[in-house]
Protein backbone atom coordinates (compact mmCIF):
# COMPACT_ATOMS: atom_id res chain seq x y z
CA UNK A 1 0.00 0.00 0.00
CA UNK A 2 3.13 2.50 0.88
CA UNK A 3 4.15 1.75 -2.73
CA UNK A 4 0.95 2.52 -4.49
CA UNK A 5 0.81 5.94 -2.94
CA UNK A 6 4.44 6.36 -3.46
CA UNK A 7 4.04 6.15 -7.08
CA UNK A 8 1.21 7.55 -7.73
CA UNK A 9 2.41 11.20 -5.96
CA UNK A 10 5.26 10.57 -8.49
CA UNK A 11 3.05 10.13 -10.90
CA UNK A 12 1.06 13.42 -10.30
CA UNK A 13 4.12 15.46 -9.84
CA UNK A 14 6.04 14.49 -12.92
CA UNK A 15 2.82 15.24 -15.02
CA UNK A 16 2.29 18.75 -13.79
CA UNK A 17 5.26 20.43 -15.31
CA UNK A 18 4.87 24.09 -16.24
CA UNK A 19 6.64 27.61 -16.74
CA UNK A 20 5.42 30.87 -15.12
CA UNK A 21 6.20 34.42 -16.13
CA UNK A 22 5.95 36.11 -12.51
CA UNK A 23 6.18 39.58 -10.93
CA UNK A 24 10.12 39.54 -9.75
CA UNK A 25 10.53 40.88 -6.01
CA UNK A 26 12.91 43.35 -7.37
CA UNK A 27 11.46 45.36 -10.76
CA UNK A 28 10.19 43.70 -13.99
CA UNK A 29 8.97 39.69 -14.59
CA UNK A 30 10.72 36.62 -14.36
CA UNK A 31 10.27 32.91 -15.71
CA UNK A 32 10.29 30.32 -13.18
CA UNK A 33 9.53 26.68 -13.78
CA UNK A 34 6.53 25.25 -11.77
CA UNK A 35 8.25 24.10 -7.83
CA UNK A 36 11.48 25.89 -8.16
CA UNK A 37 12.29 29.24 -5.96
CA UNK A 38 15.16 30.50 -8.31
CA UNK A 39 14.20 32.14 -11.55
CA UNK A 40 15.02 30.79 -15.03
CA UNK A 41 15.85 34.42 -16.39
CA UNK A 42 14.75 37.83 -15.63
CA UNK A 43 13.09 40.64 -17.69
CA UNK A 44 12.59 44.39 -17.54
CA UNK A 45 9.48 43.97 -19.56
CA UNK A 46 6.43 41.68 -19.48
CA UNK A 47 6.16 41.53 -23.02
CA UNK A 48 10.06 40.08 -23.13
CA UNK A 49 9.51 37.83 -20.14
CA UNK A 50 6.31 35.87 -21.90
CA UNK A 51 7.89 35.42 -25.27
CA UNK A 52 10.79 33.46 -23.82
CA UNK A 53 8.08 31.56 -21.66
CA UNK A 54 6.10 30.74 -24.62
CA UNK A 55 9.56 29.35 -26.77
CA UNK A 56 10.77 27.24 -23.33
CA UNK A 57 7.56 25.86 -22.81
CA UNK A 58 7.14 25.09 -26.72
CA UNK A 59 10.73 23.22 -26.88
CA UNK A 60 9.83 21.87 -23.62
CA UNK A 61 5.61 21.24 -24.35
CA UNK A 62 4.96 22.15 -21.13
CA UNK A 63 2.06 24.33 -19.70
CA UNK A 64 2.96 28.23 -19.76
CA UNK A 65 0.82 30.44 -17.27
CA UNK A 66 0.94 33.77 -17.16
CA UNK A 67 0.30 35.91 -14.34
CA UNK A 68 -0.94 39.84 -13.23
CA UNK A 69 1.44 42.02 -10.92
CA UNK A 70 -0.53 40.98 -7.98
CA UNK A 71 0.36 37.25 -8.69
CA UNK A 72 -3.11 36.12 -9.84
CA UNK A 73 -3.07 33.93 -13.06
CA UNK A 74 -3.96 36.23 -16.19
CA UNK A 75 -3.62 33.29 -19.03
CA UNK A 76 -2.72 29.81 -19.09
CA UNK A 77 -0.99 28.36 -22.55
CA UNK A 78 -0.33 24.30 -23.06
CA UNK A 79 2.07 23.71 -25.86
CA UNK A 80 2.15 20.03 -25.27
CA UNK A 81 0.52 17.18 -23.99
CA UNK A 82 -2.88 18.91 -22.89
CA UNK A 83 -4.89 16.56 -20.78
CA UNK A 84 -8.46 17.81 -22.24
CA UNK A 85 -7.53 19.85 -25.63
CA UNK A 86 -10.24 21.90 -27.72
CA UNK A 87 -13.12 20.35 -29.29
CA UNK A 88 -13.48 21.46 -33.32
CA UNK A 89 -16.99 22.81 -33.34
CA UNK A 90 -18.69 21.78 -36.31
Amino acid sequence: MKNRKFILRNIKSMSRKSNHVVPSKGHGWAVKKSGSTRASRSFNTKVAAVKYGRSISKNERTELYIHKKDGTIQDKNSYGNDPMPPRDKR
